[in-house]
């Protein structure tokens, strides 16, 4: 049996949680959602099982680097991949994310669910699934 990944979603965009949330439960995640960076924060402060976090670059009350960072501080683990707008990939943010340890970045309107899910599985297990799909054919042989 697979293990379940835990991941964090925190957007105030509802339509991207409510699409993405769904998307990931039924690929068998174990998914939490956030409306805002502090909501997402508390989730992460209070909760050092999650795997992933989706976070959204640009949220009421706190920011999506501001997040990461406090989450960094307060000793969560999770792997980090940030959300934008295009408009909003400038070269400060990227470089703040960088700075913070974010391990990737998707624009949302380019995000590609089965991309998406195939990148967080990578960051969740730790290992890239074409690794841990050529050791399993090798073991299997």
């Amino acid at each position: 049996m697979e293990r379940k990944y835990k991941l964090l979603i925190a957007d105030d965009d509802q339509s991207i949680l409510s699409e993405y949330g769904d998307y990931f439960e039924k690929q068998g995640f174990i998914v939490e959602l956030a409306q805002d960076g502090i909501e997402g924060l508390e989730k992460l402060r209070h909760d050092k099982e999650f795997d992933v976090a989706l976070v959204d670059l640009k949220m009421p009350k706190m920011d999506g680097i501001e997040m990461i960072k406090e989450a960094h501080k307060a000793g969560n683990n999770a792997e980090m991949i940030i959300l934008s707008h295009d408009k909003e990939s400038e070269k400060a943010d990227a470089i703040a994310a960088i700075k913070v340890g974010v391990k990737d970045w998707f624009e949302k309107s380019e995000l590609h669910k089965p991309q998406c899910v195939v990148r967080v599985k990578e960051l969740a297990s730790g290992i890239p699934l074409e690794e841990v799909s050529r050791i399993l054919s090798v073991i299997r042989d």
